[in-house]
């Protein structure tokens, strides 16, 4: 049932790393410093470990190194201001890649990180065997499986369904686990449908073999992937355009049920008893790590019935981690999952079929998640902007950028004060195109932005008619998406930037990512950014893109500001989009219901 956890996410953004920042400690007025103490969390002794290599890689792939001492401490100072990515490595140990770190001017950025010895995937290996050999119960296979109510902020918003059943695949005895999600949303009065179908056939080793996700949230998408020998070999189709992509999969990936039920099916089960293991998540693409432990019995009531259930809480190793907590009866059947999404509390609660696919509650995302200011009123198309900014929990480091035209000065590790400016820029200083050597990777296609295809190489030649100069062609371009998207409706999930252009149809994701398709044909580095701007009445959450023209360029083509005006608060973006696009939820994930916004001016 975790699965479900961040469909939410999507259909947000769509819509609308532990670090730690240490205060009273000298550090260079330039730049950060980055220090963390890595451990051995193999047995939870949580040992020091000496000799890790430590790897701090900037979005411009400049490069910062260090290693542990024999207190598993390292540090490095002089980092300049920006986002990073922290990698970790040491013979013997499960590496880890890609934990993202924002360093800001004068910042001690503290980096408690753990690392597990290799065999440490061992356990739930060891415990799915060891219950096949003793004649451990299996997991029921029911085809007619369950039924269960999905409500958000304690309204009904849809149902889920799932199922289990004994198969072949391939010759292969296997467990077919299928799941379906339907919700029905609003947005600002918009009527949103999501259904999604996940599929997951799990071999005698109770290891993921095969898996399929389908989705309506960008348009038509289709995920099919097979795992051999360690890696996934997966196909996307989004409206008929396929991609193939590869990645590795541990040894102990499987079904979030399978997990479940190697831990609870086995012999003198106890409180306090804890597994890990992973699950391939649909929305990022890969294998995720999650983490679940007993930590007591209840009786819950169902259908009148008293049932007796073990309660679990869960940690999935995604957006910096995501707790949850599930009530699960001995036999392996799920009563209830409680989530905390974006600060957005999400329930799933066993019923009948009846009651599932029965009568929803409106709720409507966008008014629900909007941001509301207090001080003074934002002026609509300002070139500057004052606020002081706080998030009711987390660090507001990692959830507010730092870059050229936006400053964010930390008060504590909550607060700080935000300051926005926004640039001129002269197209007599731009340079020509095409831009080949500066910012080059922000010119390569991707799932949703497809700037290789020859209609899209074919429009961005004929909006420009010839225009050589960077900034003039920028212009041109952002002012006909602006124009040609009439139907500007509210879409839920992203559609892609060829979808776009046939439909001419969108709201801010499909405008910005069909600007950076026709920008990319042209030979503009341009990418995607997250965050909220001031419509009206309150912040709603919202996507734009910026170009290369000498230098980052904001702009908003939705609204039709050539120059994107100093109202854009950015939470996230500077790095390629990924042919998920889920990484633009991190910034949502980390304000959503929790970041307060005073205004200055």
């Amino acid at each position: 049932m975790m699965r479900f956890c961040f469909v939410l996410v999507i259909v947000c953004i769509g819509i609308c790393a532990s670090i730690v920042f240490a205060q009273d400690v000298e550090v260079p007025e330039s730049g950060g410093t980055v220090r963390g103490k890595i451990v051995d969390d193999t047995t939870g002794a949580e040992n020091p470990i000496e000799g890790v290599q430590v790897k701090i890689l900037a979005v411009d792939s400049t490069e910062y190194t260090a290693s542990t001492d024999t207190n598993g401490e390292f540090v490095q100072v002089g980092i300049p201001a920006g986002r990073y990515l922290i990698s970790i490595h040491k013979a013997g140990y499960n590496e880890q890649i890609g934990i993202r770190l924002i360093v800001v001017d004068g910042g001690d950025h503290i980096v408690p990180l753990k690392m597990t010895e290799k065999k440490s995937t061992l356990p739930l290996l060891q415990k799915l065997s060891d219950r096949k050999e003793n004649g451990f119960k299996q997991m029921p296979q029911d085809s007619h499986g369950h039924w269960y109510d999905f409500s958000l902020m304690n309204t009904k918003i849809g149902y889920t369904h799932t199922s289990a059943e004994k198969t072949e695949y391939q010759g292969e005895k296997m467990t077919r686990h299928k799941s379906n999600i339907v919700m029905n949303l609003k947005a600002l009065g918009t009527d949103l449908a999501v259904e999604i179908t996940n599929i997951e056939y799990v071999g005698a080793d109770s290891m993921l073999r095969y898996f399929l996700h389908t989705s309506n949230m960008s348009g038509s998408k289709h995920v099919e992937g097979r795992i051999v020998d360690g890696i996934a070999y997966i196909k996307t189709t989004l409206n008929g355009d396929t991609t193939e992509s590869e990645v590795s999969v541990p040894p102990d990936t499987t079904t979030q049920p399978t997990g479940v039920q190697a831990l609870l099916f086995q012999e003198g089960i106890e409180i306090g008893d804890k597994l890990n293991f992973h699950v391939f998540s649909f929305d990022l693409m890969k294998p995720v790590k999650v983490e679940i432990e007993v930590v007591r019995q209840e009786t819950v009531t169902y259908q009148s019935e008293e049932k007796q259930v073990y309660v679990l809480d869960g940690t999935l190793d995604m957006m910096g981690g995501t707790t949850f907590k599930e009530w699960v009866s001995p036999d392996g059947v799920n009563y209830r999952t409680e989530t905390l999404v974006m600060g957005v509390p999400q329930v799933v609660t066993k019923t009948d079929r009846e009651t599932a696919i029965g009568e929803i509650e409106e709720v409507d995302l966008v008014l629900k998640t909007r941001i509301l200011p207090t001080g003074k009123r934002p002026t609509p198309n300002a070139e500057n902007f004052v606020a002081d900014v706080k998030l009711t929990t987390g660090n507001i480091g990692e959830a507010v950028m730092s870059t050229p035209q936006q400053k964010l000065e930390l008060s504590n590790a909550q607060s700080g004060r935000l300051s926005i400016q926004v640039p001129t820029v002269a197209a007599e200083n731009c340079p020509e195109l095409p831009i080949q050597n500066t910012e080059s990777e922000f010119l390569a296609a991707s799932a949703y932005i497809q700037a290789a295809h020859p209609d899209i190489q074919a429009k961005a030649k004929e909006i420009l008619a010839g225009e050589a100069n960077s900034w003039r062609a920028a212009e041109r371009l952002c002012q006909w998406v602006y124009e040609s998207i009439k139907d500007k409706a509210v879409v839920g999930g992203f559609d892609t930037s060829l979808n776009t252009l046939e439909s001419l149809a969108g709201d801010c994701t499909e405008h910005t990512v069909l600007f950076i398709a026709l920008a990319r044909a042209a030979g503009i580095p341009s990418r995607i950014c997250s965050g909220i701007v001031f419509s009206n009445d309150a912040f709603y959450y919202h996507f734009w893109p910026e170009v290369y023209v000498g230098k980052w360029v904001q702009m908003d083509p939705t609204s039709g500001q050539v120059i994107a005006d100093a109202n854009h608060i950015q939470l996230w973006g500077g790095f390629l989009e990924s042919d998920t696009m889920i990484e633009f939820a991190e910034g949502v994930y980390r304000t959503l219901n929790r970041l307060e916004i005073v205004v200055i001016e």
